[in-house]
């Protein structure tokens, strides 16, 4: 601390009082799927179900659920259509994927691959069309500096769009040029010469404007539209115009701006003045035509598979998590599902999983499962959407997964109505009776569709309501955030006391908004635990439990 030679007043500012705990999110939703559209085993933040179609394209027919049909978009339908507001969703395949593709010609001659930018079947949706150009082509380039000729052959004479610059290795100077057309320059100008059927430069000798091969030749110029293409690619209400003078400038184009496609990773550079071919009307990508590449979804994604993807979503801030259209009967897929949990508990991102019954609607084959953990959640039955066709139960987890997300964490979905065209099956009062005693979270039909109870798998019966774990992991949350900030401040009771002021304001808060009925809090270090710099912090919480049923006695008098 500074001597203090002048009398005053000195005041230090602490902030430790003013600490209080961050935003706890409770709503958020994570799954791995399958699908036709999307970058594989990323990470894709959506809030409608709009955002999920661009990012995932279209689904595929259902056939009765044993065809590899495609699980994430059907998923995600059930979530947003269930109150589901922020998912975190992650495209899983096999190996067997592929991007669609279009190879472009002139004649014989293979030029530029246009390859969709990411794989599966959207892409052999994409229709490309190559015509003539309406308007000249714009081409930016740049060139060493003793270059006698520019890529293109031909150049618009005239063109006020033209411009051709030097910057100088030895200056760092950029010097610019008048232009004259078909004609030598002029020696004592700045000028330089454009042969305006071939691309042959030729610079002035003026002295310091002559350049040198070290120096960078930037030229800006108009092909004209006779010796230009124009490429439509069309996907969906997206459409794309490229006007190109020539396969090269083609790919050099979509590369830096298509939100479709990518060039093949050639050398584009021995495509310079070869245009590609027209067509006669449109072309899809991946006919099957000679170069083409047809595109493939990698449905038949492995435990495996979901498990790598699984793994990307856990260090995201996520509540609720499941397998899109995978069901208990999977082994492999339940002990993926559950390795992930238990993961993201180890490493502070708690959160409660979902699974769901199979196609079966056999009631001793729901209630069979062997499923027991207070942070899963077993869903059935199916949803029926039309006639005879029919979802699996995992669908229905789906939109209890929407549910769930939709309501504080006190609030209990028991009792509460799923948006779904119906069950597939509809249970009697004695069969729902035996899915809850076996821990099934069961939607029965009355009065629309309705989750009978809100239950976990957990044979603990602490554990049993969803909303006690919930509230739980809240807490932890809170607690966690409330605490955060204190780390590496000093371990004595001013600190401590502000500490326990942060907690106690973030368990009041849980008080009055129900999800605890009380509360005890202590925070403490002993001399010991000072030295060691540890502060403990020991609280008993008392969750609030929702009405499961009512017992009703009436007297008669």
């Amino acid at each position: 601390m500074p001597e203090q030679i002048l009398p005053g007043t000195y005041i230090t500012v602490r902030d430790d009082a003013l600490i209080s705990a961050g935003q706890v999110v409770t709503g958020n939703i994570g799954v791995v799927g399958t699908a036709a559209k999307g970058t594989i085993d990323e990470v894709q933040i959506l809030g409608s179900f709009s955002e999920a179609r661009d990012a995932f394209g279209e689904s595929d027919a259902w056939r009765g659920g044993n065809q590899n049909e495609l699980t994430l978009l059907r998923a995600l339908e059930q979530i947003f259509n269930n109150g589901g507001s922020t998912v975190y969703a992650v495209r899983t395949a096999s190996g067997v994927v592929a991007n669609a593709a279009y190879q472009t010609r002139k004649g014989a001659t293979a030029l530029t691959k246009l390859t969709a930018r990411t794989p599966g079947t959207w892409g052999n949706s994409i229709k490309i069309t190559i015509s003539d150009a309406a308007d000249d082509a714009s081409v930016t380039e740049t060139l060493k500096g003793n270059a006698a000729a520019l890529h293109r052959a031909h150049v618009v004479a005239n063109s006020p769009l033209n411009t051709i610059a030097v910057k100088q290795a030895s200056t760092g100077l950029i010097l610019s040029y008048a232009i004259v057309y078909d004609a030598a320059p002029d020696n004592a100008k700045p000028q330089v010469g454009i042969n305006s059927a071939t691309g042959a430069l030729t610079f002035t000798t003026l002295a310091n404007f002559a350049p040198v091969a070290a120096d960078a030749i930037a030229a800006n110029y108009q092909v004209p539209a006779a010796n230009s293409r124009k490429a439509d690619l069309v996907y969906g209400a997206i459409k794309e115009t490229y006007t190109a003078a020539d396969a090269s400038h083609l790919a050099e184009q979509v590369n830096a701006r298509s939100a479709l496609v990518s060039a093949a990773p050639a050398d584009e550079s021995a495509f310079f003045n070869q245009a590609p071919d027209n067509t006669v009307g449109g072309r899809l990508f991946g006919t099957g035509l000679d170069g083409n590449t047809a595109g493939a979804n990698g449905e038949t994604a492995s435990a495996d598979d979901y498990k790598d993807s699984l793994a990307k979503l856990e260090n995201e801030i996520v509540n609720i998590v499941l397998l899109a259209g995978q069901d208990a009967t999977n082994s492999q897929m339940v002990s993926a599902l559950l390795g992930h949990i238990n993961t993201t508990t180890e490493i502070r991102r708690e959160r409660i999983a979902l699974m769901g019954s199979n196609g079966s609607d056999d009631l001793n084959t729901i209630a069979g499962h062997s499923l027991d953990s207070e942070r899963m959640i077993f869903v059935a039955p199916g949803i029926r959407i039309s006639g005879q066709s029919k979802l699996p139960g995992a669908y229905t987890a789906a939109a209890v997964a929407g549910l769930i997300s939709s309501l504080p964490v006190q609030s209990s979905p028991t009792n509460k109505t799923l948006a779904i065209p119906g069950v597939s099956v509809a249970f009697s009062s004695s069969q729902l009776e035996k899915l809850v005693m076996r821990r099934v979270l069961a939607v029965e039909s009355r009065d629309g569709y309705r989750v009978v109870k809100g239950i976990t798998t957990s044979t603990n019966s602490a554990w049993h309501q969803i909303t006690t774990r919930r509230i739980v992991d809240y807490a932890i949350y809170g607690v966690r955030s409330a605490s955060d900030p204190y780390i590496g401040k000093l371990n004595n009771d001013r600190v401590r006391a502000a500490l326990k002021a942060t907690i106690d304001a973030f368990l009041t808060r849980m008080v009055d908004n129900e999800a605890l009925i009380g509360y005890q809090l202590d925070v403490s270090a002993t001399r010991a635990q000072q030295i060691a710099g540890e502060c403990i912090v020991t609280m008993t919480i008392r969750p609030t439990f929702s009405i499961d049923f009512v017992v009703v006695t009436m007297y008669l008098g």
